[in-house]
């Protein structure tokens, strides 16, 4: 399982830290050696184990890309393009 947690720390003090949200991305065992599937959670704030959000990568070249190509396929296939203009 891969486990992304996102923080503030409010003037760079770890101590006054607060929790932005975080992405859960575990393989399913369903895909082969070269191409990975994989599920995906996304919590809210302060809530780090609420699944806020939820959905899938399936293909991923696992040989080719790496972790951060994997996270970001994950937030395209969730949250979309809820940013654009």
């Amino acid at each position: 399982m891969i486990v992304v947690t996102v923080e503030i720390w409010p003037l760079g003090n770890e101590e006054n830290k607060r929790h932005l949200g975080t992405a859960k991305i575990w393989n399913t065992g369903k895909g082969t050696m070269t191409r990975g599937e994989y599920k995906a959670s996304l919590s809210k704030v302060n809530r780090p184990n609420c699944i806020w959000r939820g959905g899938q990568v399936k293909d991923f070249p696992r040989k080719k890309l790496g972790a951060w190509d994997l996270l970001f396929l994950v937030l395209r296939n969730i949250v979309g393009k809820r940013n654009q203009p």
